[in-house]
């Protein structure tokens, strides 16, 4: 019923129009089995030229009206399929990350493949089995109109083939939602085969424990349940098809010792109930897949997904300035739970200022919160108490969208696009060009016309040179790097921090640096030191030659003309 729910909220007019078609196809089959009821009654007397026209025109109107209806809703299937897949997508970009990273990344690639797969075989199975469903009706009421007293038998019988059907069916659909939970556990695994290659290649036993212990159980678990469903769908199948004949055998043999049926009731019933058979026969055939089809619909509900993001015709009025002079972190903490450990770890409460013209330095052990702080400054997380202020004014949640988009990153897990997406490429094609000659990738790789990078196959520290053009590119006021300088070689560490670092500086930029670089702590204005989520130190790393506090940056709008300098 859900999925017919999601084709009613897609356009419910279409639906409406669909059904109709399927009842005019139900009534015009009852209307043709009449018609050869009538001619096997009379011996073939009425076979005349009005009874061949009638039946004609009822042929007529049944194809049409099934055409028309399959096709109404095999569109709407397909529209309703990839509106789907979007809004998706468009929910999964919405939703908070720290829920996304709850959720986790397996979960989301099966609810994207397997889900959306499983819900669009089941929006298939709804123009069939509505159609169906219209032949079936159409033909029950015939059936009731030529004789009560059978059809009261029908009814009975029916009702108790029906409820042996569906019993069996509501265990498969337990199993199907059993079945879509493993799912998760195998896309859990089949990720750690992909992601951990080098190091399943390179301990036998690690290897060996890994397909013992988890890829193969979990396949073998998944197995044995679609072998279950399999088993359980063969048996309720076939049993649904055998009370056809079961009927079938109690109307010719058993009735007539009950009550007086006359042989053309007896006729037309068998007809019926023969011509039955194939649409029942889909119908039970096509239910496992739409039960399938409902679960995953109800598993996508069940990841609490945001609504997508509003566009920008929705957006409010932008009130953040697009170069502010201060940003403020006041007071701002976020709880979460690390894995191994029982109480969360909470970073805060967090007091800090980022100015255009500032290298700020982030530093700490491992685990101490710099790369959580990170993602609060640039609105990644949102803060569990205190708040985010530009320029003095708090940062509300409608704006946070407008708020994220002041910041340029390169995080440690970072993700390289093929394409320069986002930026006009021919309005930054000669500075990509002059910045991979200054990031020493010139060699390696070109931007053709369109934005697209002729390959992203790099080494790590290369990679991470390609991300921080892309950063470069999108010119925002504030720079964040989350050890950027980790993977790079010697000569290019100095480069990061000696040139590149005082070029975003020069520029008018707030750069934000997370490092363990302390050879290069001089460069940094000011240092942050973090240990177990708190700050416990912020230090002015310069001075002027007199002793004195240096003088304030200049002003971004005094610099916004100069772009990098590199």
């Amino acid at each position: 019923m859900n999925l017919l729910l999601l084709l009613l909220r897609r356009s419910r007019g279409a639906v409406i129009l669909a059904v109709c078609f399927g009842l005019v196809t139900g009534a015009a089959s009852a209307g043709l089995i009449a018609h050869i009821n009538a001619v096997l009654a009379s011996g073939g007397t009425l076979a005349d030229r009005g009874t061949v026209l009638g039946f004609m025109a009822l042929g007529v109107l049944m194809l049409g009206a099934r055409i028309a209806s399959q096709l109404l809703l095999t569109r709407l299937q397909t529209g309703t399929t990839f509106a789907l897949r979007d809004e998706l997508s468009q929910r999964i970009l919405a939703t908070p990350l720290r829920r996304l990273e709850e959720l986790g990344t397996h979960r989301l690639l099966a609810t994207l493949v397997d889900d959306v797969q499983s819900v669009t075989q089941g929006l298939l199975c709804l123009p069939p089995l509505l159609i169906n469903g219209g032949i079936i009706l159409g033909c029950l009421t015939w059936l009731a109109v030529m004789s009560r007293v059978v059809f009261f038998a029908l009814l009975i019988f029916a009702i108790l083939g029906v409820a042996s059907y569906l019993l069996p069916t509501r265990r498969i659909v337990g199993l199907l939602r059993e079945s879509r939970r493993t799912d998760d556990r195998f896309f859990r695994d089949l990720r750690s085969l992909t992601n951990g290659l080098k190091e399943l290649k390179l301990h036998r036993e690690r290897r060996a424990a890994f397909l013992t212990q988890e890829l193969f159980p979990t396949a073998e678990e998944l197995k044995q349940l679609q072998v279950r469903v399999s088993t359980l769908h063969t048996f309720t199948t076939s049993w649904g098809m055998s009370l056809f004949f079961f009927f079938i055998g109690l109307l010719l043999f058993a009735l007539p010792g009950i009550a007086p049926v006359s042989p053309s009731t007896l006729v037309g019933y068998t007809l019926a109930v023969l011509y039955l058979q194939q649409p029942l026969d889909s119908t039970m055939t096509l239910l496992p897949m739409l039960g399938a089809g409902t679960v995953a619909l109800q598993h996508i509900d069940a990841l609490a997904l945001a609504s997508p993001a509003p566009t920008e015709e929705t957006l409010p009025p932008a009130r953040l300035t697009a170069s502010p002079a201060r940003i403020d972190l006041v007071g701002v903490t976020h709880a979460y739970r690390r894995e191994g450990e029982d109480t969360p770890f909470t970073l805060g409460p967090i007091h800090l200022t980022l100015r255009p013209g500032e290298v700020l330095f982030v530093v700490g052990g491992n685990g101490s919160g710099k790369t959580t702080l990170a993602k609060l400054i640039t609105g990644l997380y949102a803060p569990e108490s205190g708040e985010l202020r530009v320029d003095g004014k708090p940062v509300a949640e409608a704006e946070r969208e407008q708020y994220r988009q002041l910041f340029s990153t390169v995080f440690s897990d970072f993700h390289l696009f093929d394409t320069l997406l986002g930026l006009a490429p021919g309005a930054v094609a000669e500075r990509a060009r002059a910045y991979l000659q200054r990031l020493q990738l010139d060699r390696k790789v070109r931007i053709d016309a369109s934005g697209a990078l002729s390959t992203t196959e790099l080494s790590a520290g290369q990679r991470k040179r390609l991300a921080l053009l892309t950063a470069y590119l999108e010119d925002r006021p504030v720079y964040l790097f989350d050890e950027w300088a980790a993977d790079q070689d010697p000569m290019f560490k100095e480069v990061f921090y000696r040139e590149l670092l005082p070029d975003l500086k020069a520029a008018g930029k707030a750069v934000v640096v997370i490092s363990h670089d302390n050879r290069y702590f001089d460069v940094a204005d000011r240092l942050v030191r973090l240990d177990s989520g708190a700050i416990v130190a912020d230090e002015s790393q310069k001075r002027n030659t007199d002793g004195s506090e240096p003088s304030p940056a200049a002003s971004p709008s005094a610099a916004s003309g100069t772009g990098l300098r590199l």
